[in-house]
């Protein structure tokens, strides 16, 4: 069966609410907030083939290679791993983030596909890194792009939040970076203007610390967010759109992450107004989430990392962006965002995009096919 049919199929399962899937009780943060939070919920029994990174404390090692764009990593767990796309990995080296999901087979090593997120740290062959946080959505979209255009969302990430980290050494980008096999200056992926802009806000994990110390009210909040009974992933909604949806097929793999990825809707979660002149009405969130899942399933897609076990597969839509992992014929991670207006204004230039790929089907494909 094609793959797109199984991600259309499990896509629909969760609209639909079948095959165990459910949503629980919409939250928000106060009466006045336009941010709503719906969980989803699987009652069904799920024998996980894997284990997160984050459940795996000791058995994993990850090392700076010296090149921008890799890193490695030792497994020495006797189970399939599960690393989340986005991930930073931080340390004496220069820190970047996980571009796409990957599942690390167990006792091996492998290469990850990284963004660098710290454009002026230079890279440290054999220094060790950690996962210490996850890339917030506007960064997270670029991370199957160019690094320029990762680069470019650390900027517009710091300048949208209204802080510069004081970590980076601004338009000073003089370390010397390792890309596409050149040597080749950092400061070269940027024109002056934009490297002017981004003085002081390449550090994506500062600027990240910075925004957390201002909204101090952030970390509570979250934490208020009810964690349900079988919960394996969230929606979450702003004022009258899907802004960001995430989904594990299993609740121990939601459990690890769940306070690091909704803590990056922080803004979303605290938006608040005093008339409550709009407003997300509860009838019509089904509606928006048929929509959205229909949006989803009329995307392209092309994989972007495979192995012997395992294959993520980016999801590109005209409105959304995302990917799903699938581990042999399980689909255990979905990953989807509404696009920035970032996207449209970013100044990239690269070759012309390769032929994509067969689009994601939905459920009713069979059923049109069979007619």
């Amino acid at each position: 069966m094609p793959l797109g049919n199984e991600i259309g199929k499990f896509l629909w399962a969760i609209g639909e609410q079948t095959d165990g899937f459910k949503f629980g009780k919409p939250w928000r943060n106060s009466s006045k907030s336009l941010g709503l939070v719906i969980p989803i919920i699987r009652e069904k029994d799920i024998k996980r083939k894997y284990k997160m990174m984050e459940e795996t404390r000791g058995k994993i090692d990850i090392k700076d290679t010296g090149s921008v764009n890799i890193m490695k990593v030792f497994s020495n767990a006797d189970m399939n791993v599960f690393i989340r796309s986005g991930i930073i990995l931080s340390g004496t080296g220069q820190t970047r983030a996980t571009a796409s999901g990957m599942v690390v087979m167990p006792n091996s090593n492998q290469d990850i596909d990284v963004k660098c997120v710290y454009a002026s740290k230079p890279t440290r062959a054999g220094a060790k890194m950690e996962a210490v946080d996850v890339a917030p959505p506007i960064v997270m979209q670029s991370l199957h792009d160019s690094q320029r255009d990762t680069w470019n969302a650390v900027s517009y990430f710091a300048q949208t939040s209204g802080i510069r980290a004081r970590h980076g050494r601004g338009s000073r980008m003089e370390s010397r970076l390792r890309y596409g096999g050149h040597q080749m200056i950092g400061a070269s992926f940027l024109s002056m203007d934009e490297t002017k802009n981004s003085a002081g806000s390449d550090d994506l994990l500062g600027v990240m610390k910075e925004v957390e110390k201002s909204q101090k009210s952030v970390e509570g909040a979250i934490k208020d967010i009810p964690v349900m009974k079988d919960q394996v992933g969230a929606i979450i909604f702003d004022v009258d759109s899907i802004v960001g949806f995430e989904v594990f097929d299993s609740p121990k793999s939601w459990a690890s992450m769940h306070q690091k990825v909704l803590s990056k809707y922080g803004e979303v979660i605290r938006n608040e107004q005093e008339d409550m002149l709009f407003e997300l009405k509860p009838e019509v969130i089904p509606k928006k989430i048929t929509d959205f899942i229909e949006e989803l399933t009329k995307s392209d897609e092309k994989t972007s990392y495979s192995n012997e076990v395992s294959k993520t597969i980016v999801i590109d839509g005209d409105r959304h962006v995302g990917e799903y992992t699938m581990l042999g014929t399980d689909i255990i991670h979905v990953i989807a965002f509404k696009r920035e207006r970032a996207r449209e204004q970013r100044q990239s230039a690269r070759p012309a995009p390769p032929k994509r790929e067969t689009r994601i089907r939905s459920s009713l494909d069979d059923s049109n096919e069979s007619n």
